[in-house]
Formats: structure tokens, C-alpha cells, sequence
């Protein structure tokens, strides 16, 4: 009986031995696990190079820095030239060297002179040293009797801010439009 059950082992451990094959395919991949905690913000990284400076941009339009606007008060019109000094910041080379253009406010609207007022009014006006100092000098051509100006403006505009002769795309018998272009006070 021994001998049997000897046997027995031998043969079953045999077969243990031998029974081992070749290993199989891996099997199918499992469920993706829970994603876990994001862990804290690591330190900020050096600075770069400051990059290449770009090409320049186009050159701006021409400015109107150089415009003067001077402004007077209510004067009365009898038919006599009406005198008006410059202030003395006003040169006699500025004079002899920019556009003068004058302004009278009649009533609700400001006209350009030389040129024609309500109620057959015209007037012309000019520049010219007035003992030594620069002066506008208004002239009535035709009507009579007194003609109020409310308000008289003279805008200044130095040479250097002209093209040609002329200011381009600008009209100049507009008051409200010299005053927009230029962006002149009240």
C-alpha cells in the first residue's frame, strides 16, 4: 500500500510538473480609476527677452497747435472803421506771415468777413501795424446807421500750417467749420 500511494504521488506530481503550458493573450484593460487631487501651483517661471521692437507706424496728420483764436466782446458799428488790437504775443513777423480771418456774431449767426451782413451790410477787413503794434481793422462798404457785432473772433493761422496757399478741404467763410477743424473755444 505503500508502494501504491508512493507511486501515486510521483505520478500526480508528474503531472503537476508537466502540466504547466505556455502563457495566454493579456486580458482586456480595466476601468480607468478616480482622477485624485490637483496638486499645488509650482513657482512662476523666469521672465523671457523682451521681444523685437516693431516697424514705426505712419506719420500722423499735421497738427493746429500753432492756431490762435483771440475774441472780443460786443461792439457797436457806426460806420466808422473799427480798430482791433492784437494782443502783444502777436508779432509783427507773425502778422506779415500767417492767415487772418475775422468772425462777427449779428444776432443768432456768425458771418465771415470781408463779406455781406443782414440787412445790406457789407464789410472788407485788413491787417497792418497799428502804431507798431499789429491791429485787425474792420471797414463797412455799404449800409448805414449802427450795426451791433455781439462777438468778434480772429483765428491766426501761422504759415506754416498752410498747403499751397490754401488750407485744403477747409472753407473758410464757416466760421462754425474753422472752429470744428481747428477746435477752438467758445
Amino acid at each position: 500500500m505503500k508502494t501504491k500511494l508512493f507511486f501515486s504521488l510521483i505520478i500526480a506530481g508528474a503531472l503537476f510538473v508537466s502540466c504547466e503550458g505556455t502563457e495566454g493573450p493579456a486580458g482586456p484593460k480595466g476601468d480607468t480609476g478616480e482622477t485624485g487631487a490637483t496638486g499645488p501651483q509650482g513657482p512662476a517661471g523666469a521672465t523671457g527677452p523682451a521681444g523685437v521692437a516693431g516697424p514705426a507706424g505712419p506719420k500722423g496728420d499735421t497738427g493746429n497747435a500753432n492756431v490762435i483764436q483771440v475774441t472780443y466782446g460786443s461792439r457797436v458799428h457806426s460806420g466808422a472803421e473799427l480798430t482791433y488790437n492784437l494782443p502783444t504775443s502777436i508779432s509783427l513777423t507773425l502778422m506779415n506771415s500767417a492767415a487772418f480771418h475775422t468772425y462777427v456774431r449779428a444776432g443768432a449767426f456768425w458771418y465771415s468777413l470781408p463779406g455781406n451782413i443782414t440787412n445790406n451790410f457789407s464789410y472788407r477787413t485788413y491787417t497792418r501795424a497799428n502804431g507798431g503794434s499789429p491791429a485787425v481793422y474792420i471797414n463797412r462798404l455799404t449800409g448805414t446807421g449802427n450795426h451791433t457785432f455781439e462777438s468778434t473772433r480772429i483765428v491766426i493761422i501761422p504759415a506754416n500750417d498752410l498747403k499751397n496757399g490754401r488750407q485744403a478741404a477747409l472753407d473758410f467763410n464757416d466760421y462754425l467749420a474753422v472752429k470744428a477743424y481747428y477746435n477752438l473755444p467758445d
